[in-house]
């Protein structure tokens, strides 16, 4: 009587102990799991401490946590505890090892284990998708079933997860695909939602959109992956469309769901719908939630309502370094440079510490305005309290771009030394476009030569378009050519737009007018299209006062685009250089007849104390 007693007191203490782990789990306090279980093993010892429901949930907060030595240390008292051949306690023991980042000893576990369930499998092969080990987990499958076992749905959702990422993941995908439809699994919602989002992925959007709508059931997983597919494909139109159809069917939108209706209105830069979509966010409560704070301020911004914009950063109290970014980066990018360097002076004011997407958002700000010792200001800001900023090749090249915009080649390359052996790409492309700019077409060539044959970087579209430009600009129509024909030939990369301009520029700016219309010609039809290269052709006619010829691409630059007034404004100088006043005449009374006017030109500069801004026409400068 005493020890059956005794017994059923334990059996009580344990699920009330049991009871507290769980909760514990519930409300995320997985630090406080632990201390609770450090407190029963005091109370009841070892031996007594737990059963097949308690390890589990601690193994749970280990996991959480990352903690690998708790991980081990409470898998010792699973051997005191008796509990070593449990299948629910070794299938816990696999998931956290592999969550602590120690695949082999949840492999070694899974290996002793006397008994395998259909769960300790699937553990399994998520710890080795985990891994991004997606061949390992797809033999661990045919394994799995060459054991007669039949896999569940929970045995593919990993590993079609895993396919997102593999470099043979979309093959392998729809291998796997096929294979559930074979099964009569496809119609299991957690595995058609990950199906989606690994087509999503992959970038067929289309196939995700083709399970999506096959769907007889679904999540608000599966609206809010098909929703993102949409954004990242740019369809805001199909993305405007599923997002109303998932509110008739009177689906509340999640945070997730809002975040991805918010990228859609700044694809567009509709302000109508972007305020109904703020009017939604707040509905919803998810509007002070900080990654939709961020979306919103970036969104108006986008959206060209800068007040807006504003009105959203001012009334969020504690204001994140993201939030700071968003704003900022609004100023600098659409049309007040000198407000984002207010703000910036105002975070630095805060506790909050700008990143290197703030620092580099902010040297922009800096490049546009050419304020070379603001720049310098922040420059110094990031040697002395950027806290690895200095080293980051994020800012060191927004810092290199901003130095040439601002006229001084030599802080430039500066910059450029100090990052020493470990540049990137980015780092070498924004020298080589510094030297561009500033017409050092020799320095820029030689440059772009040691990066290939030094260092061995290959080039990339934009690296070409910075070294065409350096050598148009520079005279050097041999290397230029050359380039040009390499960039294919050598390297894969098919010209764009770009550097189509900047050929035909070079060949222009030589005096090589009629090789020019034929590079023009030759071009993809789409391209020709495109007034850019039309543009470029008029001011090389002007040049070399090739007459019929400007002509000719005046007749091509107002068959496609008659509304625009540069175009005029370029026919008229056109005209005026070749001392065809009567024509300038004409065109200028058709400028005014339209009631249209060209933006006038402003500079500025910088002086000791104060910069000012000049404007075409105006008789007055201002300080901004």
């Amino acid at each position: 009587m005493r020890s059956s007693s005794a017994k059923a007191k334990l059996k009580t203490g344990l699920y009330s102990w049991n009871v507290m782990l769980r909760t514990s789990i519930e409300d995320g306090s997985f630090s406080q799991t632990l201390k609770i279980y450090s407190l029963m093993v005091n109370s009841v010892g070892v031996r007594g401490a737990g059963n097949n429901f308690t390890l589990p949930l601690v193994f749970k907060a280990c996991a959480k946590l990352g903690s690998i030595r708790d991980a081990r240390k409470v898998h010792s008292h699973v051997f005191l505890s008796g509990l070593d051949a449990d299948v629910f306690v070794q299938t816990a023991l696999i998931d956290v090892y592999s969550k602590c980042y120690d695949l082999a000893s949840s492999r070694r576990v899974f290996d002793e284990m006397p008994h395998r369930s259909i769960v300790s499998w699937n553990s399994m092969i998520s710890a080795y998708c985990r891994h991004f080990l997606l061949d390992e987990s797809i033999w661990l499958l045919k394994g799995m079933q060459f054991l007669g076992l039949e896999p569940s749905s929970a045995s593919f959702v990993s590993i079609v997860s895993s396919c997102s990422f593999a470099s043979l993941g979309r093959k392998q995908g729809l291998s796997i695909h096929c294979y559930v439809i074979k099964l009569g699994l496809h119609s299991d919602l957690p595995l058609s939602n990950s199906f989606m989002s690994m087509y999503v992925r992959l970038g067929e959007v289309d196939d995700a959109s083709c399970i999506f709508d096959s769907m007889s059931e679904r999540s608000i997983v599966s609206w809010t992956t098909i929703l993102g597919g949409y954004v990242s494909t740019g369809d805001v139109t199909q993305l405007f469309d599923t997002f109303n159809r998932m509110r008739r069917q009177s689906i509340n939108p999640d945070c997730i769901a809002l975040v991805n209706l918010i990228y859609g209105c700044a694809q567009t830069g509709n302000l109508p719908l972007a305020s109904s979509a703020h009017s939604l966010a707040l509905k919803s409560g998810c509007a002070d939630e900080d990654p939709i704070d961020n979306l919103l301020v970036s969104m108006y911004a986008k959206c060209g309502d800068l007040t807006s914009s504003r009105d959203v950063f001012d009334k969020v109290s504690e204001k994140s370094v993201f939030l700071w970014t968003s704003i900022i980066s609004g100023y600098t990018h659409f049309g007040s440079p000198n407000e984002a360097i207010t703000l910036f002076k105002q975070l630095l004011r805060t506790s909050t510490r700008p990143n290197e997407i703030t620092l580099a958002t902010i040297l922009s700000a800096c490049a546009k305005l050419g304020s070379l010792s603001m720049g310098a200001e922040i420059e110094e800001y990031i040697l002395q309290n950027g806290n690895g900023l200095a080293s980051n090749l994020h800012v060191q090249t927004s810092l290199i771009h901003m130095y040439c915009k601002c006229g001084s080649v030599e802080k430039a390359e500066a910059a450029f030394e100090r990052v020493g052996s470990e540049k990137d790409l980015a780092i070498w492309s924004a020298m080589i476009n510094g030297y561009a700019v500033h017409g050092m077409g020799k320095e820029a060539v030689s440059l772009f030569e040691k990066m290939q044959c030094q260092e061995g970087i290959k080039p990339d579209a934009a690296v070409y378009t910075s070294i065409l430009t350096a050598c148009s600009h520079s005279g050097l129509v041999e290397e230029g050519v050359e380039y040009f024909e390499n960039m294919k030939h050598n390297f894969g990369i098919e010209p764009c737009l770009e550097h189509y301009s900047c050929i035909v520029d070079l060949l222009c700016r030589a005096g090589y007018l009629d090789l020019a219309l034929k590079t023009i010609q030759d071009m993809p039809m789409r391209m020709q299209k495109q007034a850019q290269v039309w543009a470029t052709l008029l001011i090389g006619c002007r040049t070399h006062r090739n007459i019929e010829l400007g002509e000719f691409a005046v007749k091509k630059l107002l068959d496609l685009n008659p509304a625009t007034i540069s175009h005029y404004v370029a026919l008229t100088n056109f005209y005026t250089s070749m001392g065809k006043w009567k024509e300038a005449a004409i065109v200028r009374n058709s400028i005014n007849d339209r009631g249209s006017a060209k933006d006038p030109g402003w500079s500025q500069i910088e002086t000791n104390v104060s910069s000012r801004v000049f404007v075409a026409g105006d008789h007055h400068s201002f300080t901004p």
